[in-house]
């Protein structure tokens, strides 16, 4: 194979790496690179080809590992996900206690929980981070004064 068609194909692999995001297809490109440079040096087919191989091979190793010791993102559970009420924001009517308030969301009043409610005054706005029952989770990071 021509030094031209190892590199034409370390290209379009590469470029399906940019399309795709996957660090497998940058390894093929880097392999076939590889292969091509070889080919290049004039190496015969059977070495540019053993280059390639063993290349490619050792960097799909490589990146498995390497994605194998990268913390698992956490997953948001089903419920997270289809709260359309997740982000939205409420007024504050009162404080119940320390951490426990009323607020008024979706035209009607709701007993609400923050992690500092201390910080929210009654008028203020918060948004809902989650629930618990029926019971709205605030957050006071994104609070919004009305």
């Amino acid at each position: 194979m021509t030094p031209t068609l190892w590199l034409i194909g370390a290209l379009l692999a590469l470029m399906a790496e940019f399309m795709s995001g996957t660090f497998y297809l940058l390894v093929i490109a880097v392999a076939l690179a590889a292969g091509g440079i070889a080919s290049l040096l004039g190496g015969s087919e059977a070495l540019c080809w053993t280059l390639a191989s063993l290349g490619g091979m050792a960097g799909v190793l490589a990146v498995s590992r390497w994605r194998k010791r990268q913390p698992a993102a956490p997953q948001p559970s089903k419920a997270v996900l289809d709260d359309p009420d997740i982000g939205q924001l409420v007024r504050v009517i009162s404080r119940i206690d320390s951490q426990n308030l009323r607020v008024h969301y979706r035209g009607t009043e709701w007993q609400a929980r923050a992690e500092d409610a201390s910080t929210l005054a009654a008028g203020d706005s918060a948004a809902i981070a989650g629930r618990d029952g029926n019971v709205l989770l605030l957050t006071t990071s994104s609070k919004e004064s009305r």
